[in-house]
């Protein structure tokens, strides 16, 4: 049967049971003008879906995208994928009937920015949202609007039995049987590869996920310790100085005590008024004593509260010198604010790149914090903390062995295969070279890789 020229658009929307809403292009235009609103869907995610239809009601290109929706059911108005020029350029997709389809997703997306706004189709069996899309515009595609090519000529004729003898037909059936389970066989071959990398991708984000998380509960642990530490220091040298005066003081005593000694066995004849003023001696001595010790206890207790105090105290001052800078921001980008808001809503994007991230796109909302610290908004997008993306992209910029060796302790320095991706960089492992730093922990083949590259 000849091809059809005529095509249509179609969006469908899914939700956990599958295909909740279908609409034509035309349709969903007048939402993201903000025409009309789908109060179903508000405050939620969506997961839609570009259909390109031909006339023969068969899906020829999937574009799957994520759009939002405020609490009036509105679309948000920063939205901005592209659908039909990733239509245009998606890669092979399963065929869904008029031949392996154009296909976008998030694992499979030919604009690196729009990665994060697309999202993977489940292909399991009984819940594959494939099917469901082909199996819906067959059905509704002509209730929907979609159109059909009227003029498709009519299927060929089922071939007659010829006069040529029998074993000449069952061999040229059985050739076609094999053409066609061969191409059964490269189109489901098609399809387990995409379903494949679109686990490996789904494992890989929440293996990032993961990552992100324990490095941000190592980082807050490894906080409490340092403080921690700290504290126990500072009351070390506080028990060291009052033990150091304790003993001054117990030497005083002593040498007191001798002296009384010498005292009394010189005046032997004075006894009982010497052993009078000996005992009376003692007796201020020791509540001197007595009110030394009190008064050194509550000082060390004081000094304790003062200790554990102290962070607290500290922490309130940075919250409130946080604070008055942000209002203070908000006070001098008042002006800039109000034309970013206005140029965003001319359709412009604030795009920025990083290493690692690629091009990363800005809300207006976001561009107090961006300024504020490029590099940790890059370490949020690439699911890694500030310190880690650092640190990749210092060996990101200069690959090289940080190993120290030497008796002058300087780096190695040479050169180790760059890392990359920043939540696959692992310091102190992807910066070494095993070959010339026996410390380090490197593949041993990295002289290789590098004369190859």
């Amino acid at each position: 049967m000849a091809g059809s020229s005529v095509t249509s658009e179609a969006i469908l929307f899914y939700d956990r049971k599958g295909i909740a809403k279908s609409m034509l292009y035309a349709d969903f235009e007048a939402i993201l003008d903000g025409m009309v609103g789908v109060p179903e869907y508000a405050r939620r995610e969506m997961r839609g879906a570009y259909c390109l239809v031909n006339g023969q009601l068969k899906i020829k290109a999937l574009v799957l995208f994520l759009i939002g929706f405020d609490e009036d059911g509105m679309a948000d108005h920063t939205w901005n994928v592209p659908l039909r020029h990733l239509a245009e350029h998606g890669g092979p997709g399963p065929d869904m009937g008029a031949g392996p389809i154009r296909l976008a997703c998030r694992s499979q997306c030919p604009v690196a920015w729009h990665q994060d706004q697309l999202w993977d189709p489940s292909m399991k069996p009984g819940a594959n949202d494939f099917v469901a899309a082909r199996d819906l515009v067959r059905q509704r595609g002509a209730k929907m609007g979609l159109e059909v090519d009227e003029d498709l000529p009519p299927p060929r004729a089922v071939p007659t039995l010829s006069d040529e003898p029998v074993p000449t037909v069952k061999a040229a059936r059985a050739d076609q049987r094999e053409d066609a389970e061969r191409v059964r066989l490269a189109r489901t071959i098609k399809e387990l590869r995409l379903r494949i990398h679109t686990l490996e991708s789904g494992q890989k984000e929440e293996l990032a996920q993961l990552r992100y998380a324990q490095q941000q509960k190592e980082e807050i642990l490894s906080a409490q310790l340092e403080k921690v530490l700290m504290q126990f220091k500072t009351l070390k040298s506080q028990n060291a100085a009052l033990r150091e005066q304790n003993g001054s003081l117990k030497a005083q005593v002593d040498a007191l005590e001798r002296s009384l000694e010498e005292r009394a066995g010189r005046d032997a004849e004075q006894g009982s008024e010497v052993e009078r003023l000996t005992e009376q001696y003692k007796l201020t001595l020791e509540q001197r004593l007595e009110e030394e010790r009190a008064r050194l206890a509550d000082e060390i207790h004081t000094r304790e509260m003062d200790v554990l105090n102290r962070d607290e105290v500290i922490g309130q001052l940075r919250g409130e010198l946080s604070e008055l800078k942000r209002d203070q921001l908000k006070v001098a980008h008042s002006g800039a604010r109000k034309m970013l808001e206005k140029l965003e809503d001319l359709g412009l994007s604030f795009i920025a790149f990083h290493p690692g991230a690629g091009h990363v796109s800005v809300p207006a909302e976001q561009i107090s914090d961006y300024m504020d610290n490029p590099q940790a908004f890059a370490a949020r997008k690439c699911l890694v903390t500030e310190d880690h993306y650092r640190a990749w992209l210092e060996h990101y910029e200069n690959p090289v062995c940080q190993v120290v060796v030497g008796p002058d302790q300087t780096p190695c320095g040479k050169r180790v295969i760059r890392v990359d991706v920043p939540n696959q960089f692992k310091p102190g492992v992807s910066d070494c070279n095993s070959n010339r730093c026996p410390h380090c922990r490197s593949d041993s083949s990295i002289d290789n890789v590098l004369k190859f590259r």
